[in-house]
């Protein structure tokens, strides 16, 4: 019998006499986070090659089959995501002045035709040893032993 008067009670719409109205239910404000991106050597920018050169001369692919590169924080580290005409690579690095040295790099994992994989290797070639990276107005340029590339922002 208890049972049935205390659920009935549940039922009932309006104010419970001798009952003090509890607080008020406010909607949740969620602040957006902050991109991953800020303050990053890149900013939240991505950059589109537009040409290069290596030891052999004119890269001509990073013109018509442009490279594109943006950076975010991701577990602590910055990390660039390299578009490449293959697979994406994710370059971890660390930042020392105008230096990025690679931490780790994976790429993901697309089968492609002999030439774009030829493309791809010789970015991941890039990254393999300190790129030296200044950045002026729009324009973004990476350079070390194995190449110079200039990238624009797009």
């Amino acid at each position: 019998m208890a049972c049935a008067l205390l659920l009935s009670g549940c039922g009932q719409s309006g104010n419970v006499s001798g009952a003090t109205p509890g607080p008020s239910i406010q909607p949740l404000i969620t602040q957006k986070p902050e991109p991953f991106c800020e303050g990053g050597p890149l900013a939240c920018s991505t950059f589109t090659s537009v040409h290069g050169s290596d030891a052999t001369g004119d890269v001509a692919w990073l013109g018509t089959r442009p490279l594109q590169i943006s950076a975010t924080h991701i577990n602590g580290a910055w990390t660039l995501l390299v578009k490449t005409p293959c697979n994406v690579l994710n370059v971890e690095i660390s930042v020392k002045d105008d230096t990025w040295a690679m931490r780790s790099m994976a790429a993901s994992a697309m089968g492609c035709p002999e030439l774009e994989g030829s493309y791809e290797a010789w970015t991941a070639k890039l990254f393999e040893q300190p790129v030296q990276w200044k950045l002026n107005g729009g324009v973004l340029t990476l350079s070390n032993p194995h190449a110079t590339i200039e990238l624009k922002e797009s």
